[in-house]
């Protein structure tokens, strides 16, 4: 019988290792048509993605296809590797969410625009952010001793037994972690999405009012237009990252807020493992937002496609 999971963490690193490099290749090159502070927020986005792949899923296979190599069951390695793991998710969550309100700023704050959409502030959120979440999951690496790798039928895993005693203290640092991510990051990326709209409707009314544009006349503002333009692939990511989310999230509060029997609990389960499944798909995504959305990078796409193949005639020639 072919398991799912197998099939999926496969397609998911054959796809977002790749995927994800190219995104952090174009966008450095800075010829998208795209401003440097959200090139920046972009490239640290694909590279958080491409932690995720990399350490919890490709790693995962290792470990779990040849767990038997020293390296692999030493406690030191799968202690780190499990608190990468929540620091590449953190990374991936909380660079959208820093995405979201850099454009809830521009859209909706102006006057905080000018001085924090920069490519400075930019630098200084994704290193702020990057350096706090290391600091924040450094405690996953003192939850467990005695790790070592076990093997049950064709499977192989990392257990350790818990450093310290389940307490009150113990409980609730599990439930900021949970909140943490995905609970907060959801709400607050649909919260600075509600409002960003509310904003943009009411401004292109007035600017509509102003410009004499009843709602029978078809003349298109080019403002309107670039304006539609550069929030489209807000709205797109954002979209992307609440879907691919959902299932995770709603899990979440149902296991921790509700009793369930049994049945519903293995429901629950199931849904849980396909939750899982669809958050690690959301690093593939972004790439073909960016296809989809963006004209440049398309046109970057390309020419990257073709470079190998003009570069051969060239010799050849």
């Amino acid at each position: 019988m072919v398991d799912y999971r197998k099939v999926c963490y496969l397609f998911i690193t054959i796809i977002g290792i790749p995927v994800n490099l190219l995104a952090i290749v174009i966008l450095c090159r800075g010829k998208c048509g795209l401003s440097k502070c959200i090139t920046r927020y972009l490239v640290a986005m694909a590279g958080a993605d491409l932690m995720v792949v990399i350490i919890e899923v490709l790693l995962y296979q290792i470990i779990e296809s040849y767990g038997k190599l020293s390296v692999l069951g030493d406690a030191p390695f799968c202690l780190v590797h499990y608190s990468l793991c929540h620091v590449a998710s953190d990374c991936s969550v909380w660079f959208t969410v820093a995405f979201t309100f850099d454009r809830f700023v521009t859209i909706c704050w102006s006057a905080m625009k000018v001085k924090y959409c920069t490519p400075k502030i930019a630098s200084v959120v994704i290193g702020t952010i990057g350096i706090g979440l290391c600091l924040k999951n450094i405690p996953f690496y003192f939850l467990y001793m005695e790790t070592s790798a076990f093997r049950v039928g064709d499977k192989w895993f990392c257990f350790g037994k818990p450093a310290l005693p389940m307490t009150d203290t113990l409980d609730g640092f599990y439930w900021v972690d949970r909140v943490f991510n995905p609970l907060l990051p959801f709400f607050l990326i649909l919260f600075l999405n509600t409002l960003t709209v509310r904003m943009i409707l009411a401004a292109s009314k007035v600017r509509r009012t102003l410009k004499g544009q009843g709602n029978r006349e078809k003349q298109l503002d080019p403002e309107l237009k670039s304006r539609r333009q550069s929030i489209v692939l807000l709205f797109t990511l954002s979209a992307s990252f609440l879907v691919c989310w959902a299932t995770t999230t709603l899990v979440f509060i149902l296991t921790r807020c509700l009793y369930t029997d049994l049945e519903t609990s293995i429901r629950l389960f199931q849904a849980q493992d396909a939750g899982t499944v669809m958050q690690l798909f959301s690093c593939c995504t972004n790439t073909f937002i960016y296809g989809i959305t963006q004209t440049k990078f398309r046109e970057q796409v390309r020419i990257a496609m073709l470079y190998p193949v003009n570069l051969l005639f060239s010799f050849l020639k």
